[in-house]
């Protein structure tokens, strides 16, 4: 597609990642400025699904939102049925729709369903060229621009990612030199509870920069993506919470600045800011009305005092739209307007200043893309029936310029969930059957700059603020090493330079054997340091004291018994065990006991995660024990390895090995009548063999007998999965069925846990 751009290509300087970005990019999923808004006019007004203003077709589909930059569209999608269902990575020419790489990844060990994969949009860094994909399994991958793989951290077995089975996922965000990502988690130590924290990485290695908690406890999974602004001088990130509050943190350094409660219950839809304004919608119940639904608009630079010691500022409540329920669709901002999408696919204009509502236009039943204007006041939509909508803002109007319905397979709703992308004169959307680039072949591009962003405030040179350490999370093995770096930071968040950035810490460690080198800060664990955890603390200028959390964890192999852990404590640096398990005296010794007091799933079930990530081709066994809550209930008891599981399911009387249970891509099961009160010793082999095609498949090998007993010969259950996990954490998984909220349910014991190398 040969386009005219009537103002050639043009750096935007004020799109706030402060790297030179084209106006034909769209690097985010909300566009360059994360408002929907469109930085040219619309050169696409109709079109048909036969072929009229079509430049292209793709058979990939999903349901995500895609990005474009430097002429290649990127975004997550599923691929491959039964044992080969996986996610996958796409690239496509934005140009022609052609596929230029795919990269291939398993899901794993997660509650998210099949049909809501590849729920995240990508992210992507015009400095780098790097495009970042959090995926469903859980990790956050970095690829360059040919789909090399870069660097990649697991946030579920590192960080306690949690997901629901709704798929529910935040989005990454790049700025500067990190790219946030958000997830609710239960990792380990002080944040062993669960919670809704962000976590920066250094873009370009993945090194953890900073990892926090802004709000409450979460009541629910959501998929709120945050935004980077410049609020009142201050670069910071806005986030919408699962406790229905909105935060405002430090971009640099996660520093809590000021909230406001938006709702009774978690915030789905990412905000917009336009200078010191922020606007926020919800379908959920408001905290002074019973009317369901707000759209509010505050004012993040007019803070008022906290209500009580400890907690940030509030912000200014501007404005506020009662009775829009729009909980899905993220707003749109141009021109002074702001456009919405309630859940029942009504279009609403307000006034972006007063909340004056302009127009409403109804587009069809179900609302869960969101909306996109271009700067001449064109939208593009799409309704999740499959219906296609352009319109036009006329002032106290909408006028509808086209409407297409689409159909999938067999007369199916090609249902529609992402939104479009509007770039170099391509509007282009994702449908579950497809992806569609509409435009006109030579169309002139008439560009239109986006008004200044607001610069950040300047603070006098030798004014302090915060210090981090970094990494700011670290785990390493018994006699690792690695070099902390202390950064300095002014007041308002911005990095020091002169003579506070120089100064050289006072470090102490605890909690983790383990010194620092005052010189080079090198920092050296102990060999005979075993699983612990803690925090390396530098105290900076006068009393003020910045912590890193540190953790350790042996490599294969190992055995560890529980002897040297606290009764009533867990292991130390163990990810997913808080709150659920705990250390008791049993039969003269210690042993994990996973509790059955709580029947929330995330508490009755336990996916214990020892270490990081090691490479595939271990064995790991263990004892384990299973009561019975009458009268015939036991509990599931199994282990984790390489990212399969192994299990003596309790209501089934099965072996079974799995890896992802909600869409059984890999489980077999073998009849096997267990007896609850007994020890059994379970013994779980992945073994990566190596096919004639060049390729690698894992053998699954599992046995289960009594202590008592002495140790089967054969093994008892056998797979071969030729989709293989290659890597994964090793750890015990425990489910206590019958938990309810007047009774136990069946407890589930551990001990002499151990991992070794395969021969």
């Amino acid at each position: 597609m040969n386009h005219i751009r009537k103002l050639g290509c043009w750096s935007l300087s004020a799109f706030l990642s402060g790297a030179s970005v084209l106006a034909s990019d769209w690097p985010a999923w909300r566009g360059l400025r994360d408002t929907g808004a469109v930085p040219e006019k619309a050169v696409v007004t109709s079109w048909s699904p036969d072929g009229e203003n079509v430049l292209w077709k793709s058979d990939v589909g999903g349901r995500t939102t895609p990005i474009l930059m430097n002429g290649r569209l990127y975004f997550l999608a599923p691929v491959g049925e039964g044992i080969a269902t996986q996610e996958r990575a796409v690239c496509l020419d934005a140009a022609t729709g052609k596929l230029v790489w795919e990269r291939r990844f398993n899901v794993w060990l997660t509650d998210i369903v099949e049909n809501r994969v590849g729920w995240t949009a990508m992210a992507g860094d015009p400095e780098t060229g790097t495009v970042y994909a959090h995926a469903t399994g859980g990790e956050l991958l970095a690829f360059d621009r040919d789909g090399t793989l870069l660097w990649k951290r697991s946030l579920t077995e590192e960080f306690g990612r949690i997901s629901g089975y709704g798929g529910r996922l935040f989005s990454p965000v790049v700025d500067e030199d990190r790219v946030i990502v958000g997830f609710n988690c239960a990792a380990w130590g002080n944040y062993a509870r669960g919670g809704l924290r962000y976590l920066a990485l250094d873009k370009r290695t993945g090194e953890a920069l900073w990892f926090v908690e802004p709000g409450g406890a979460p009541l629910d999974t959501t998929y709120a993506t945050p935004v980077v602004a410049v609020i009142g001088g201050v670069r910071q990130l806005i986030c919408p919470g699962t406790d229905g509050y909105v935060y405002g943190i430090a971009a640099r350094t996660g520093a809590r600045l000021w909230s406001f409660q938006a709702s009774k219950r978690p915030l789905n839809t990412s905000p917009v800011v336009d200078g010191d304004l922020v606007y926020v919608t919800h379908s959920e119940e408001n905290v002074d009305t019973t009317v369901m639904g707000r759209v509010v608009c505050i004012n993040a630079a007019k803070l008022n005092p906290p209500a009580k010691e400890g907690d940030a500022p509030t912000a200014t409540e501007v404005w506020r739209a009662d009775g829009v329920d729009a909980g899905y669709c993220s707003p749109a901002l141009s021109g002074g307007r702001l456009y919405i999408v309630d859940n029942s696919a009504t279009l609403f204009c307000l006034d972006a200043k007063t909340g004056e509502q302009k127009w409403k236009q109804r587009l069809g039943r179900v609302g869960k893309g969101s909306p996109v204007v271009t700067a001449d006041g064109v939208l593009y939509y799409g309704e999740q029936n499959g219906y296609i909508w352009i319109l036009k803002d006329e002032g106290d109007k909408c006028a509808v310029l086209d409407r297409e319905q689409l159909k999938g397979p067999e007369s199916l709703v090609d249902e529609i969930f992402g939104s479009f992308i509007v770039a170099d004169g391509r509007a282009i959307l994702m449908t579950r059957y497809g992806t569609y680039a509409l435009g006109r072949s030579g169309a002139t591009v008439e560009a239109v700059a986006f008004p200044p962003a607001p610069a950040e405030a300047s603070a006098p040179p030798d004014t302090s603020g915060r210090a981090l350490i970094r990494p700011a999370e670290l785990t390493l093995a018994p006699g690792g090493t690695a070099t902390l770096h202390l950064h300095a930071f002014n007041a308002l968040g911005a990095p020091i330079k002169g003579p506070f950035g120089s100064m050289m810490p006072q470090w102490t460690v605890t909690g983790v054997k383990g010194t620092v080198n005052a010189e080079t800060g090198a920092f050296t664990v102990s060999a005979d340091a075993g699983f612990s955890a803690g925090v390396i603390k530098a105290k900076w200028i006068g009393d003020a004291e910045t912590v890193a959390r540190v953790r350790t964890a042996p490599a294969p192999p190992f055995k560890f018994d529980f002897e040297s852990v606290a009764v009533d404590a867990v292991p130390a640096g163990w990810v997913g065990v808080g709150g659920k398990s705990k250390v008791i005296e049993m039969g003269g010794g210690k042993v994990l006991m996973k509790m059955a007091e709580q029947p929330s799933a995330p508490m009755m079930r336990m996916r214990a995660y020892m270490t990081p990530p090691i490479a595939g081709g271990y064995t790991i066994q263990a004892d384990m024990m299973s009561t019975l809550k009458p009268p015939t209930t036991k509990a599931d008891m199994g282990l984790i390895n390489t990212r399969y599981r192994l299990l003596l399911m309790g209501e089934l009387n099965v072996l079974r090995i799995d890896s992802w249970d909600t869409m059984p891509r890999v489980q077999h099961d073998v009849p096997l009548n267990w007896k609850e009160g007994v020890w059994h010793r379970m013994k779980f082999e992945v073994r990566l063999v190596d096919t004639s095609g060049g390729g690698r498949e894992a053998l699954l090998r599992g046995k289960v007998w009594a202590t008592d007993e002495p140790e089967p010969k054969d093994w008892m259950i056998e797979f071969t999965d030729p989709y293989p996990n290659l890597e994964g954490s090793p750890g015990p998984y425990a489910y206590s069925n019958g938990t309810t909220p007047k009774s136990k349910g069946a407890e589930v014991y551990f001990d002499n846990i151990e991992v070794m190398k395969n021969e």
